[in-house]
C-alpha cells in the first residue's frame, strides 16, 4: 500500500531545547493514525514539520513521495486538510465568508460537500468568527479541513471545544472518510476516540516516538476491570491479575483487579468462586493503559 506521509530521522532544536529527536514513522494510504503523548512531547512540533510550517534541524519529511520544504509546502497543501484545536481563523470574516474563501483556493467544485458538512456540524456561519464560541470556531475549522476532499487530513487535537454530540459526529466523519480512501493523522488527548477510530497509535515522549502499536493492541492491553463480592474469606484473583485490591466489608470479601484473560478463561475463574454474591466486569480505563505504556516503554519505533 502506498506511503502517504513519512518522517525520516526528524530532529528539531529550538535553541537549547530538543523538541524532536530522531523521529521516524510512515503512514500508509487509508490509515487513521493516532498521535498521542503528554503536553510537550513534541506532537505539535512534528505536525508543523509535516505541513512545512517549520523545517527540521535534521532529517526529512515526505508527503505523497515528495520532500516537504517551505518552498514546496504551498503546492502540497492543495491536497492536505488541516485543523487544530484553538486554530487561528480570520476573526473579521463570517464563517460563510471564510469557507467560501477556502473553496475559492481549491480545485474542483465542492459546493455539495460544503452543504453536507454544514448540515452535519450546524455551525453559526452568519456571525464574524471572532465573536463565536470555541466550539463553533472548531466546527468551522473542521469543515474547512474536510470540505475540499483532500487525500490526507492532519488534525491536531481536533475535538477540542466540541460537545459530546459533535465529537461523535466528527468520529463518524473520520470513519466515512477512511472508507472513501482518505488518510488521517490525528493527535488527541482523548484516548477513547483514538481507540475508537484509529488503526494505529504512535506514542511520543520527550520528543521521541517510543511506541508504535496497532489500536487493537492498546485495547487488548486495557483488559477488564473486575470487582467480586463473596462471603468466602480466602478469595484470590486469577494468575496474571494486575492492580489487585482486597478488603472486607461487613464480613464480605471485596476483590478488585484488572484481568487480561480471554473471556472464556475469565468465565472459568468466575465459575469457581465460592459463595459469590456480586460481580461486575467493565472495560478498564484506557488512561491507565496509556500511563503504563508511557512510563515503561523506552524503546524506539
Amino acid at each position: 500500500m502506498a506511503i502517504v506521509l513519512q518522517l525520516k530521522n526528524v530532529s528539531k532544536r529550538f535553541g537549547t531545547t530538543q523538541a524532536l529527536q530522531d523521529v521516524s514513522f510512515a503512514v500508509k494510504k487509508s490509515e487513521i493514525v493516532g498521535f498521542v503523548g503528554a503536553n510537550g512531547a513534541g506532537k505539535t512540533t512534528a505536525i508543523s514539520t509535516m505541513l512545512g510550517f517549520i523545517s527540521p534541524t535534521s532529517g526529512e519529511v515526505e508527503v505523497f513521495g515528495d520532500m516537504v520544504t517551505p518552498a514546496t509546502a504551498h503546492r502540497q497543501h492543495g491536497n492536505i486538510g488541516y485543523a487544530a484545536g484553538d486554530m487561528e481563523l480570520p476573526p473579521r470574516l463570517t464563517g460563510e465568508q471564510f469557507l467560501k474563501f477556502v473553496l475559492h483556493q481549491s480545485q474542483g467544485n465542492h459546493t455539495a460537500r460544503l452543504a453536507e458538512l454544514v448540515k452535519k456540524f450546524k455551525p453559526e456561519l452568519d456571525k464574524k468568527i471572532g465573536t463565536l464560541s470555541r466550539g463553533n470556531k472548531q466546527k468551522i475549522a473542521l469543515i474547512a479541513a474536510f470540505v475540499t476532499e483532500p487525500e490526507l487530513i492532519i488534525l491536531d487535537e481536533p475535538t477540542s471545544g466540541l460537545d459530546p454530540v459533535m465529537q461523535e459526529i466528527f468520529l463518524t466523519l473520520v470513519r466515512e472518510s477512511q472508507a472513501a480512501g482518505v488518510t488521517i493523522f490525528m493527535s488527541s488527548h482523548y484516548l477513547g476516540e483514538v481507540a475508537d477510530v484509529c488503526t494505529r497509535v504512535i506514542l511520543m515522549r520527550g520528543g521521541k516516538a517510543i511506541r508504535d502499536l496497532a489500536a487493537h493492541e492498546m485495547l487488548e492491553k486495557s483488559g477488564k476491570a473486575v470487582r467480586v463480592v463473596s462471603a468466602y474469606k480466602a478469595l484470590r484473583p486469577p494468575l496474571g491479575a494486575e492492580n489487585v485490591e482486597v478488603h472486607h466489608e461487613a464480613g464480605k470479601t471485596v476483590l478488585s483487579f484488572v484481568s487480561h484473560l480471554a473471556p472464556s478463561q475469565l468465565q472459568v475463574w468466575v465459575a469457581g468462586i465460592k459463595q459469590l454474591e456480586d460481580i461486575e466486569i467493565t472495560e478498564y480505563n484506557l488512561e491507565g493503559v496509556f500511563t503504563s505504556l508511557y512510563e515503561t516503554e523506552e524503546e524506539s519505533v
